[in-house]
């Protein structure tokens, strides 16, 4: 669901990962390290789904997707 997706946070890193888990795990990492917010598995969940939402890089430019 979220594989070639991507989250990009308000600080301007951008969070990728290959599979499901993965993604939501980056999600709660970089929000606790970088800016000390702790978010729960389903908060994580909630806004991986609207990245899986938008369209991606590759999509919008127009480049095939495998």
């Amino acid at each position: 669901m979220f594989a070639g997706k991507a989250l990009r946070c308000e600080c301007g890193y951008e969070v990728r990962a290959s599979d499901d888990e993965d993604f939501v795990e980056e999600i709660r990492r970089h929000a606790f390290e970088a800016h000390g917010i702790t978010f729960s598995v389903e908060l994580a969940r909630e806004l991986a789904r609207g990245a899986a939402q938008a369209p991606s890089d590759d999509e919008i430019s127009g480049k095939e997707t495998q």
